[in-house]
C-alpha cells in the first residue's frame, strides 16, 4: 500500500484540515498473503499477515451478534481518510469469503492497516498517556462527565491533531476514544486512531452542543485563548467532513459495506434484527449531520465572541 504523509503548518491551531488522497485497494484478491500468528483478546480474533512483504492485521468479533461491527469499523475508517493521516485503513473481508488469519471463515472480518508508533497505554513515559477522551454516555456519572467535557477541551490544546480526533469522533458518534486505541509515534510527533466500531449509534455532536452552552450559561466557563484555537480547529475538522459526507453519500457507503459483508437477504446473516440495527445507523447518519451542523454554528458563536 502506498503510504501517503502530507506536511502541514500549524499556525496557532487554526489550519483547516487537509483531505488527503484515498491510497490503493490493500488486497485485491492478487496479492500473496502469508499468515504470521494470531492472539485472542477478550472480544476479537486479531490474526497478522503479510500482503506482498507489507504487515496488516485482521480483526474479527467473537461473538455472533456483534459481527455488524465490521461495517461500522469500516465506514468510520472511510470517513477519517478526509482527513490527513489520522486513521488507519480499513477493508472488509466477506463472509465465507476464504482468507489466511481469518478465524471463522464464514463471518466477516476487517483488514487494517498497521498503526506507526504504539497505543498511548504503551507508553507510560509519554506525556499523553495522561489523556482521558472518552466522552462518555451511558457510564457518565453526572452530565458534567457526559459528552465533551471542559477537561477534554484542555487536552485539545496539547497537540494539533486532538482537536481533529474529537471532531471526527464527534461525527462518527465514537464515544470510546481511549488510550488503548490511540496510538502515537514520537518519532514522527503524529496519532492514529483506530478501532472505530462502535459508532453510528449516538448524537454526540447534539450532546457537545447542550455541554458547551451548559458550560458558558451554567458553570460560567471562560475558555482561554488556546481552548479557543482548538474549538476552531475542532470546527473547521468539522466543516471539513461536513461537505464531504452528505447523510445520503454516508448511508449508501453503509449499505455498501453492509453488502460486502455479507448482510443481504439470503445470506445467513441477514435477519430483521440486523435489518433494524442498520436502519438505526442510517437514522443516526442523518441526525448527527444536522446536529454538526448547528454545533459548528455555536462554535463560530464562541470563536467570534472571543475574538470580538
Amino acid at each position: 500500500m502506498r503510504i501517503i504523509i502530507l506536511s502541514v503548518t500549524f499556525l496557532g491551531m487554526g489550519l483547516v484540515p487537509v483531505a488527503s488522497n484515498f491510497c490503493k485497494r490493500m488486497y485485491t484478491g492478487k496479492e500473496q498473503v502469508s499468515f504470521i500468528n494470531t492472539m485472542e483478546t477478550k472480544n476479537c480474533f486479531i490474526s497478522y499477515v503479510l500482503i506482498d512483504e507489507k504487515t496488516y492485521l485482521i480483526k474479527q468479533k467473537k461473538d455472533y451478534k456483534k459481527q455488524l461491527a465490521v461495517i461500522r469499523d469500516a465506514l468510520s475508517a472511510y470517513v477519517a481518510k478526509t482527513l490527513s493521516g489520522i486513521a488507519h485503513e480499513i477493508e472488509i473481508i466477506g463472509a465465507r469469503q476464504e482468507f489466511s488469519g481469518k478465524i471463522k471463515q464464514w463471518w466477516p472480518a476487517t483488514l487494517h492497516t498497521m498503526a506507526s508508533g504504539e497505543t498511548v497505554r504503551k507508553q507510560p513515559k509519554c506525556k499523553y498517556n495522561a489523556l482521558r477522551l472518552r466522552q462518555f454516555w451511558a457510564q457518565a456519572q453526572s452530565f458534567s462527565e457526559k459528552g465533551l467535557t471542559k477537561l477534554i477541551i484542555e487536552y485539545m490544546t496539547w497537540h494539533w491533531q486532538l482537536p481533529e480526533i474529537i471532531a471526527l469522533d464527534l461525527f462518527i458518534g465514537n464515544s470510546d476514544r481511549h488510550c488503548g486505541n490511540l496510538c502515537y509515534d514520537p518519532t514522527t510527533d503524529k496519532f492514529c486512531a483506530i478501532d472505530m466500531d462502535d459508532t453510528f449509534n449516538k448524537d454526540l455532536c447534539k450532546l457537545a452542543c447542550k455541554k458547551l452552552k451548559y458550560m458558558i450559561e451554567k458553570e460560567k466557563v471562560v475558555f482561554t485563548t488556546d481552548e479557543i484555537a482548538a474549538l476552531k480547529l475542532m470546527k473547521n475538522t468539522l466543516q471539513v467532513l461536513t461537505r464531504k459526507h452528505t447523510p445520503g453519500e454516508l448511508i449508501q457507503k453503509l449499505r455498501f459495506f453492509a453488502k460486502q459483508a455479507g448482510f443481504v437477504k439470503g445470506n445467513t446473516l441477514y435477519n430483521e434484527r440486523v435489518e433494524k440495527k442498520i436502519s438505526y445507523y442510517e437514522l443516526m447518519i442523518t441526525k448527527t449531520f444536522k446536529s454538526a451542523q448547528q454545533l459548528i454554528a455555536l462554535l463560530d458563536k464562541i470563536v467570534e465572541v472571543k475574538n470580538s
